[in-house]
């Protein structure tokens, strides 16, 4: 049985890649689920990928239960399971994931210890990716921080705005933003409300920037929506004073707003 000519839709490939396989893997498995059953080398002809690597994929698709094998005449032959398996395989990962979470929560204490401070000289560490973003947006925007910030270059990247992405529409932070004035800081300040704990105002008009800047505790986080998403960390007291004072002084230059 040979393979619709109708590519799937971008959706579906989108999709598998968050389920977490790549894209060889992909096009093994909806070759091999529109065949149901077939010899490595029939699948790996539908799937226009090679004999050999076909067959490590498809080892890879039976470890994550969603691809069986059964022999039929001393021919190993494999079997796309139900799709239904697929939500099966995610509902594990989460699963393990969870599980993953407690462990690292109990070992945080024993990791600071590993973690010495570097004196006299400021400690830079660098990120990049998406993924990266998130990860050290969780961790600052749970302190109190300031920070200088254009959410429209959030809205460009993930389509909504880092705080009710992370934490929900019912997140309270602690600190101060100065946002670049543009559509992107109205839709901000209708998304996330000032509350006493949490207060915003524009920077003046003309004053642009393509980069989020925050600080918390001896810590600046610099995020650039450049082509790698780069995050640079610089752990310094002077160095986070210091972009205090500058944000103090932009602070009582920009427009005061009201909470609603």
């Amino acid at each position: 049985m040979n393979t619709t000519n109708n590519q799937p839709p971008v959706a579906i490939y989108s999709l598998l890649k968050k389920v977490g396989m790549d894209e060889r893997e992909i096009k093994v498995y909806l070759a091999l689920l529109s065949m149901k059953t077939g010899r490595v080398s029939t699948i790996a002809r539908n799937a226009k990928q090679e004999r050999s690597l076909t067959y490590n994929i498809l080892k890879r698709l039976s470890q994550k239960g969603i691809v069986s094998e059964v022999e039929r005449e001393n021919v190993l032959h494999y079997i796309a399971e139900s799709p239904q398996k697929l939500l099966g395989y995610v509902q594990d990962k989460r699963e393990e994931l969870e599980n993953v979470e407690k462990l690292i929560e109990g070992a945080l204490p024993y990791f600071s210890t590993l973690t010495k401070s570097l004196v006299g000289q400021p400690r830079v560490t660098m990120l990049h990716g998406i993924d990266g973003m998130k990860q050290v947006y969780r961790d600052i925007l749970t302190q109190e921080f300031v920070g200088i910030y254009n959410p429209q270059c959030s809205y460009d990247l993930f389509d909504a705005n880092i705080v009710t992405m992370l934490f929900g529409k019912d997140a309270k932070l602690r600190g101060r933003d100065l946002l670049v004035d543009n559509d992107g800081a109205r839709r901000y300040l209708g998304e996330v409300p000032q509350h006493e704990h949490y207060e915003v105002r524009l920077l003046p008009k003309g004053i642009t920037l393509s980069t989020d800047t925050i600080v918390f505790g001896d810590v600046i986080s610099l995020f650039a929506f450049d082509e790698d998403k780069t995050i640079v960390r610089i752990e310094n007291q002077n160095l986070a004073d210091s972009f205090r004072a500058w944000f103090e002084v932009l602070w009582g230059a920009s427009q005061k707003l009201s909470h609603k």
